[in-house]
């Protein structure tokens, strides 16, 4: 079986999944992560994306099938083998979120005794906050009962919302959507955020700006009422369509473009596409500053020959490349060198400023050395906090909104001085 990937229906999916069990549910097994009680920040749809994929694997090797609900939480049934197959992936998962309190809470369970601490994995892992365990054989009931309850809360919230809030993106909303755009003016949605090397002593220095489309404005302008982002693969293809009508308009200088070196958030299918050959024709060759493409984790492990083929391809015409969207658990995990990546952005996170684990401190740490210290970019930096936290870790590279108040705070004699000239001349 193959991961369900439907989010409207995935629940009612996942119900008549397990109903087709009750006469042969013998050898079957379940786990139920409950993800949606992490905290915020640590379930944005790019982490619990890479939660699923960890799966991948086992959907592989079972007769299984993997549902991702409405709420983040993870529900993975496989046929054969043991809960002890199944375990080592939930302790990846632990740790992958083990900043957040969930993972740490007493009663979370399953790797809490000794046996399992070094790798005997005889026992049966142990229930708790951070997931439930099922063998169908003995508790098929028992998971129906619960299934039944979180799906009935689920469709419960979900139509609450959609009554007092935006309706989701449809794929007759998305054909409309994307008829709109391929003649809408992007120049006063296109935005520009700069990063900037910021020393211990000195100034914010602008190295580059990246360009993107203001998303709720478009939203706003174009379908309002709407959300975009409800439905994960209804948003991936406006998010490509949006890439290429983005190109066309740079490539025709319908976006103006500031000085200087600029960074562009594509997805992997729109470096082939006609409208990037055409952008780097008429746009790339006439500049003087480099161009970077930022590629998003997710989506190179996701498909990571083609990024190995598309790496070379746009290399070869002289952009740079940055690996977005990264966790700061993914920095020890990843090698911007063999990844051919001229640089890294990490996302900054308040809970950061609670990393006490000092051999936790010391591995980032020595990651961001590995990567280099002037090759990785610490984004979403809103507060002070984040950039002294940033330089405690070596990290010179910043983006975020802080920082544009910084630039802006810097501006404003120039911006006297020419409206002074400017009355002078009346």
């Amino acid at each position: 079986m193959q991961p369900s990937s439907d989010r409207g229906h995935v629940e009612s999916q996942l119900l008549a999944c397990v109903k087709r069990l009750e006469r042969n549910y013998y050898d079957w097994r379940a786990v139920h992560l409950h993800l949606s009680q992490l905290k915020a920040q640590n379930r944005r749809h790019y982490q619990l994306r890479v939660a699923a994929s960890e799966f991948d694997v086992l959907l592989r090797k079972f007769n299984s099938e993997l549902f991702q609900l409405s709420n983040g939480d993870i529900v993975f049934l496989w046929h054969g083998g043991s809960l002890a197959d199944v375990d080592p992936v939930v302790l990846r998962l632990r740790y992958l979120f083990s900043d957040d309190p969930l993972a740490n809470a007493a009663g979370s369970g399953d790797h809490d005794h000794p046996d399992l601490l070094t790798g005997a994995l005889d026992e049966r892992p142990v229930s708790g906050k951070f997931c439930t365990w099922f063998e169908l054989e003995s508790e098929y009931d028992r998971l129906c009962v619960r299934l039944e309850e979180l799906v009935e809360a689920l469709q419960a919230s979900a139509a609450d919302q959609r009554s007092s809030a935006e309706q989701p993106l449809d794929p007759a909303g998305l054909a409309q959507l994307e008829a709109s755009l391929a003649t809408t003016d992007l120049s006063a949605l296109s935005r520009r955020q700069p990063v900037c090397a910021v020393l211990p002593k000195g100034g914010p220095q602008p190295l580059f700006s990246e360009l993107y489309v203001a998303i709720r404005e478009l939203a706003s302008l174009l379908v309002p009422g709407v959300d975009l982002t409800a439905d994960t693969w209804l948003f991936q293809r406006l998010a490509e369509t949006l890439d290429r009508r983005l190109l066309t308009c740079l490539a025709t200088r319908e976006v103006s473009v500031p000085q200087g070196a600029i960074s562009l958030n594509l997805r992997l299918a729109t470096l082939l596409s006609p409208e990037f050959l055409k952008f780097d024709h008429e746009f790339r060759r006439g500049a003087s500053a480099p161009v970077i493409v930022e590629l998003q984790l997710i989506d190179i492990f996701a498909e990571l020959g083609a990024y190995l083929f598309i790496r070379e391809f746009v290399r070869d015409r002289g952009y740079l490349i940055c690996i977005d969207g990264l966790h700061h658990l993914h920095l020890p995990l990843i090698d911007r060198k063999r990844l051919g990546a001229d640089l890294v952005k990490v996302i900054w996170s308040p809970d950061l400023l609670d990393m006490a684990n000092e051999e936790r401190r010391e591995e980032l740490k020595l990651a961001i050395r590995r990567a280099g210290v002037d090759r990785v970019i610490l984004c979403r930096c809103d507060t002070t906090e984040a950039i002294r936290w940033g330089q405690s870790f070596g990290i010179r590279l910043f983006q975020g909104h802080y920082i544009d108040s910084r630039l802006r705070a810097a501006r404003p004699p120039a911006i006297a001085a020419a409206r002074q000239a400017m009355r002078a001349s009346r």
